[in-house]
């Protein structure tokens, strides 16, 4: 496992060696569907540039009423299993 391994394109936030595979996971926080969008593009290109098979795409979404969301689709020939994941706090002037 590596974290932040440096690419032409980027850094990748964590790849994954398991069984002479590779699996890469970029992380990143609700910005909006476009940006959402954009996330899955740019690990595609990861995927590409590693020539591995699959990637996780992980956003954690800290609206007032995030939505959470689990979806698997081929991007540029790709898979990509995205998962929006709530993350709901407290406001600390709010904590008892």
């Amino acid at each position: 496992m590596y974290l932040e391994v440096q690419t032409g394109r980027g850094r990748i936030d964590l790849l994954i060696l398991h069984n002479q595979q590779k699996y890469i996971v970029e992380t990143k926080i609700w910005e909006g569907e476009s940006l959402y969008q954009a996330g899955k593009k740019q690990l595609a290109a990861y995927l590409k540039l590693e020539k591995a098979l699959e990637g996780y795409y992980i956003v954690f979404d800290h609206r007032k009423q995030p939505v959470p969301l689990v979806e698997t689709e081929i991007q540029e020939g790709f898979t990509i299993h995205s998962y929006v994941i709530p993350v709901t706090q407290e406001v600390p002037s709010q904590l008892k």
